[in-house]
């Protein structure tokens, strides 16, 4: 959560109230108009304030160099005609800046100056921001235990000056239900929910509503109710993208793929992930300190898009990979001449194993079928797949005529002796295999190479089952061996 800048002086009521609804491109331009009319005016005061809640709102938008800009016109004006209070300002924009840039040091220098310069001015309000700041910066270095204490310390002071204030009530009671869950206080967290969610600020502001509902996320993934967890992060994310505030957006993309991974959803949760390391990379282009060099955010991209992929019951590819796949092999073979045979297998009777032992038996026997050619089939250039029930597909691409038949065999022979056993039952069964090559076919698409290994597959089934039987085009039976390639 960040806490923003709100100016104290109200020159323009339009203006607050742009801002608090997080409409931020609007709020700049009620700004900038304002800007004119000061300059006209040879107003420096009135000016000072324009550029530091253009440069808010554009770091609230996560567009850190424009900010950047204006606070250097600010600073030009402030080293000229600015008192300690405008150097408060300055140094407390410049502080959410640097926290926004992960450059937590200098982010913490800057707010322990605007403590400092808040004591010395006697500014109770002031002085509560950069407490509630300073919080948010130990939570973000996983301080949590003195992020927790700094916002308790924010809290006695907005008590005693500024009770009335439901905006800064509303940001310390956020920081402080954080750290509670991040520290496992789980109880102490939903009470300050709570508060959040009675406070007036939190209930008519969108962007408040929307990162009360993350906190929410969080504190349900940490008591392990992820589905819970998900519907309120999807709410949050239907309200983050009316605010036009990236960083929070950003934080709701990763806890959502997080929750879609604890559900083994892994489509929905690399979409997810995608959805931050995109934003991530959007927010820091701009930064001065930083670019994204994430691993660890690498690491997970990587891993998702793997279990994505994969079937969750067979751990090989889904349906759609295999499609994917093999359509980008046929496109690029039309230039490399590459030879893609494809092989599709079933096991014999299948249905009468669900029926005699159940489905739960039946999804053990598509388990072992998966790891078995997983086993087998380690070679680069292929690629293993269930196209759904128990039919599977493997894709063999610039195999030699003799290396592809020994694989086969293998594979064949592998799966015939497979022995699925569990406490009452002991399961072998046989398998037919029909495959095709585009040596001898024209196939553009998976669906054209499939479609006549498929048939090649019926063919076996007709012809007794147990036997693999190879189609150079529909009409052509070049092998059919109850022995493979004997």
């Amino acid at each position: 959560m960040r806490i923003t800048y709100k100016p104290a002086v109200q020159v323009d009521t339009e203006y607050d109230r742009l801002y608090a609804a997080g409409r931020y491109e609007e709020a700049i331009e009620v700004m900038r108009t304002f800007l004119e009319e000061c300059e006209r005016n040879k107003n420096p005061y009135g000016a000072m304030l324009a550029h530091i809640s253009i440069a808010t709102c554009y770091y609230c938008m996560g567009q850190s160099e424009c900010a950047f800009q204006s606070i250097l016109l600010y600073k030009k004006l402030c080293d000229e005609y600015g008192a300690q209070y405008e150097q408060y300002n300055l140094c407390h924009l410049q502080s959410l800046i640097y926290e926004y840039e992960r450059n937590y040091k200098k982010a913490k220098e800057c707010t322990e100056e605007c403590i400092h310069l808040a004591r010395l001015l006697s500014l109770p309000h002031e002085l509560c921001v950069s407490y509630t700041i300073l919080s948010y910066i130990h939570l973000m270095t996983e301080q949590y235990e003195e992020a927790l204490t700094t916002a308790q310390d924010a809290l006695a002071i907005a008590e005693l000056h500024t009770s009335k204030d439901s905006r800064i009530q509303c940001h310390i009671y956020s920081i402080l239900s954080i750290s509670y869950v991040l520290l496992d206080q789980l109880a102490e967290a939903a009470y300050a929910l709570e508060v959040v969610a009675r406070n007036p600020f939190s209930q008519s502001s969108r962007l408040e509503r929307s990162r009360f509902l993350y906190i929410k996320g969080l504190l349900a993934l940490k008591v392990d109710d992820t589905e819970l967890a998900i519907s309120f992060l999807v709410e949050a994310e239907a309200l983050a993208l009316t605010t036009q505030n990236s960083t929070l957006l950003k934080r709701v993309y990763l806890q959502q793929a997080l929750a879609y991974e604890n559900l083994k959803c892994f489509e929905l949760a690399y979409s997810y992930m995608k959805k931050y390391t995109f934003m991530l990379e959007d927010l820091y282009k701009g930064c001065t300190r930083s670019k994204l060099e994430d691993l660890d955010i690498q690491y997970n991209m990587s891993t998702l898009e793997r279990l994505a992929n994969i079937d969750s019951l067979s751990g090989v590819y889904t349906r759609h990979y295999l499609e994917s796949a093999c359509d980008q092999w046929l496109s690029e073979a039309r230039e490399t001449k590459d030879d893609i045979c494809c092989v599709v297998f079933d096991i014999d009777d299948f249905k009468t194993i669900n029926d005699q032992y159940g489905h739960l038996v039946g999804d053990e026997v598509i388990k072992a079928v998966g790891q078995t050619c997983r086993e087998v089939i380690q070679e680069k250039q292929t690629i293993i797949g269930r196209y759904g029930g128990d039919e599977f597909v493997i894709l063999f691409k610039n195999f030699s005529k003799q290396h592809l038949m020994h694989k086969i065999s293998e594979l064949f022979q592998a799966l015939t002796n497979l022995c699925v056993t569990g406490h009452d039952y002991k399961i072998q069964f046989t398998i037919s295999m029909g495959m095709v090559s585009t040596e001898s076919i024209i196939a553009r698409k998976f669906k054209q190479l499939f479609r006549i290994a498929d048939q090649a597959l019926y063919m076996a089934k007709s012809q007794g089952k147990n036997q693999i039987v190879t189609l150079s085009n529909t009409n052509c039976h070049i092998n059919c061996s109850s022995r493979p390639f004997s």
